[in-house]
């Protein structure tokens, strides 16, 4: 069986409402730099599942990122007649690692075991 260290990077950008009066859906968009220019990453609309009096929960997966790269989301609602609010207060940020959690744990394994193999064999040297 091979492992990769390096896999697919992703983020996923999670978020819920209280309500949505007239909410048709939502768009999020991602810059580089909180300040920066935001550009749209999602293909289609998010599409509105709460209503007036109920909220609903809702999730992205962005796959186009880079190891090691900070991103800032923007949630953009669009209503049924095509009014928009965009959430500047609301600005979500997460950095993409470089190493799964994983990866960093079975490398310090190997390590000690490859150490004590070492010391091991120096040892059984020792007594020959």
């Amino acid at each position: 069986m091979v492992f990769q260290l390096f896999s697919q990077k992703q983020v996923k950008i999670e978020w819920q409402t209280a309500t949505e009066q007239n909410t048709a859906g939502f768009q999020l968009y991602r810059s580089l730099t909180p300040e920066g220019e935001f550009e749209l990453i999602t293909p289609d609309i998010i599409a509105s599942e709460g209503s007036a009096v109920s909220g609903g929960s809702y999730s992205f997966v962005d796959s186009q990122v880079v190891a090691g790269e900070t991103y800032y989301y923007l949630l953009e609602e669009i209503e049924y007649d095509s009014t928009t609010h965009q959430y500047m207060a609301d600005i979500i940020s997460r950095q993409v690692p470089l190493l799964e959690w994983w990866a960093i744990v079975m490398v310090a394994i190997a390590l000690l075991v490859g150490m004590g193999l070492v010391v091991t064999g120096l040892r059984e040297g020792d007594m020959a």
